[in-house]
């Protein structure tokens, strides 16, 4: 990239972030209203890599990622509390930036006393899934600027999100800390990027239909030194193949998906430790075609992370994660005669090291380097020539957020 072009996207960068910020105090004061609380956040993105594409065509630099949303809330009683978010996701060819409704629901408790409560949720709920998917479109609270890929797959964002049903949650007091505990049952997002994330392509047919639960318990010891969980969950996706379908195409049927993640986070004064294992299990047992000779495998994924906070304004991080898409195919062999994919596809191992700089409570800026080996959490969709990626590749990410 030459300097003049390099020079041009950075300005760029900087106009759309103003911009931003005009829109959004505009909208604040519209949108005030002494019964509502209303909130909401702008963040533009910057990817550069030297191979491969993220969130656009990043091998040249690509500002094809932006997150804008406005969330609403207000309590309608004692007992009962209402809340929702609309949000706007830009991200290279996998979500194009239109309008959507990110969670909205109705929350009451039905139960309360000192050391316990027990509450209620429904409509469109963020799935209890380890530690970081139901903040996971807020980088105030996320830490870093992905997500660990091996663990949080945007690849399957749509289907991981979020679930229209009903949510049972409580927290109950224990010696030397409490039990957060949360349990959902409904019918899961089953978009496109589904298809790309779990059939490897978008076939010629949908997912018209699906249902799933997930069950999530944290334990928190006093002033959350110790945070400890498990999550498991399962969805089941009805597939309705296009006819005349091909031979070697899936066929009317489903997959049944099981997932499991063990999550554990150690907090000091300044530093942050947390690791996450995930397990996967997929089964494409009835969709036939080219998943007969697959007919099930199993994820394998975790990762590691250290957060150190020079002072409330500056911190860093570095993090290790791997993912294996198939636990008996790590080296991607098998699915590379299967598919016809090249083997690191199924398969990916980072380092990142990122800094974070908050100039006051508005702004978050970040920035993050990756080393990666392998591509298993690259999306196909910014990548329709697979044989064209390299196995081994870097990626340099820059954002900013402001949230009102």
């Amino acid at each position: 990239m030459s300097r003049v072009s390099g020079h041009w996207m950075y300005t760029r960068f900087l106009v759309l972030l103003a911009l931003c910020q005009v829109s959004v105090a505009s909208w604040a004061d519209v949108l005030v209203d002494r019964h509502w609380e209303w909130n909401g956040f702008v963040t533009q993105g910057f990817f550069h890599s030297d191979h491969n594409n993220m969130f656009g065509p990043s091998d040249s630099g690509s500002f094809e990622f932006r997150e804008v949303a406005i969330n609403g809330a207000r309590q309608l009683g004692d007992e009962l509390f209402f809340s929702g978010q609309i949000m706007s996701r830009r991200a290279g060819a996998v979500n194009d930036g239109s309008p959507r409704i990110d969670y909205m629901l109705l929350d009451g408790r039905l139960y309360e006393e000192a050391h316990s409560y027990l509450g209620l949720r429904i409509g469109r709920i963020k799935n209890p899934f380890g530690f970081y998917n139901e903040t996971r479109d807020v980088a105030f609270t996320r830490p870093g600027i992905l997500l660990p890929q091996a663990v949080y797959f945007d690849i399957a964002r749509d289907l991981q999100l979020s679930s229209d049903g009903i949510s049972l949650y409580s927290s109950h007091s224990i010696a030397g800390g409490w039990v957060d505990i949360d349990f959902l049952i409904g019918k899961p997002n089953t978009e496109t990027s589904v298809e790309y994330a779990y059939l490897s392509r978008d076939w010629p047919g949908a997912f018209v239909d699906g249902e799933g639960f997930m069950w999530r318990a944290v334990y928190n010891s006093a002033g959350q030194r110790w945070r400890m969980g498990f999550t498991m969950g399962r969805f089941d996706l009805e597939y309705d193949a296009d006819e005349p379908a091909l031979a070697f195409a899936p066929q009317d049927g489903h997959i049944d998906i099981d997932a499991y993640v063990l999550s554990i986070q150690y907090n000091l004064e300044r530093w942050s430790f947390t690791s996450e294992l995930a397990h996967q299990k997929v089964s494409w047992g009835t969709l036939g075609g080219v998943f007969s000779a697959d007919p099930e495998n199993r994820f394998e994924s975790g990762f590691l992370q250290a957060e150190y906070r020079f002072n409330p304004e500056w911190s860093l991080i570095f993090k290790y994660e791997t993912l294996y898409l198939d636990t008996d195919d790590r080296n991607g062999h098998r699915a590379e005669a299967l598919f016809g994919k090249p083997a690191h596809t199924q398969y990916a191992r980072d380092w990142t090291l990122g800094v974070g700089w908050k100039p006051s409570t508005a702004w978050l800026i970040r920035a993050e380097w990756h080393k990666v080996r392998g591509t298993a959490w690259l999306p196909e969709q910014d990548n329709p020539d697979q044989s064209r990626l390299h196995r081994n590749w870097n990626l340099l990410a820059l954002q900013a957020t402001y949230r009102f």
